[in-house]
């Protein structure tokens, strides 16, 4: 592997290189700087980049997009899963207010989705309704025993870095925040949703097994 192709994948995630597969020569700088651009393919993933390489020397200058956002299991119900992939494109593109706040929104379509109430009766006028909002959503799930003790601290984390995110004149969103919430909604997700669907497959082949041996019986 040539060191001035050598670089990480953003998308096979692997220790790879750059093989061009066209390129051409931009003058700048007034014809003092000459910079060859490429469209470079990925030898694992067979991926593309747009790649920035020194004229003479042919090494890597720049090299686009440098991150991808990350993938989002199958196995987890739209619209929540759709909501996740908007977080994660955000947070690939540095824009970690925009995964933040898309974190937040879709922690709260999976409380709508799981049973938790949109709306309640007001105390001192019961004939009307108030909404119910996010912090409460996330209580009443664990109350009713639909997740645990782990998860809702997961979820109320989501929810305060969202906050944040969605109002001005507070503390910042960095990308280690976006980062930390997304991956604590990755494990609510995986909670929930993955690992029980995953068990429900499971369990449909071993009755189908069952089955399948009790008829030769």
């Amino acid at each position: 592997m040539s060191d001035i192709n050598s670089f990480y994948c953003p998308n096979c995630r692997q220790a790879s290189a750059l093989t061009d597969r066209t390129k051409y020569t931009k003058e700048l700088d007034g014809g003092r700087l000459r910079v060859i651009y490429a469209v470079a393919e990925c030898n694992d993933c067979d991926f593309h980049f747009l790649v920035a390489r020194e004229n003479r020397s042919g090494k890597i200058i720049n090299i686009w997009p440098k991150s991808l956002p990350g993938k989002v299991n199958d196995l987890i119900p739209e619209p929540i899963k759709g909501d996740f992939e908007e977080a994660l494109v955000c947070e690939a593109a540095g824009s970690y207010r925009g995964a933040a706040a898309l974190a937040r929104r879709t922690l709260q379509v999976i409380c709508l989705e799981k049973g938790a109430p949109k709306e309640k009766r007001q105390k001192k006028n019961p004939e009307k309704m108030m909404k119910v909002d996010l912090s409460e959503q996330i209580d009443w799930l664990f109350t009713n025993n639909i997740i645990t003790q782990d998860i809702r601290d997961w979820a109320h984390e989501v929810r305060y870095v969202g906050n944040d995110a969605a109002h001005p004149n507070v503390t910042d969103v960095t990308s280690d925040d976006a980062r930390d919430i997304l991956e604590l909604l990755q494990s609510t997700c995986e909670v929930l949703y993955v690992a029980p669907a995953r068990a429900a497959t499971r369990k449909a082949k071993r009755a189908a097994t069952l089955e399948e041996d009790s008829n030769e019986d």
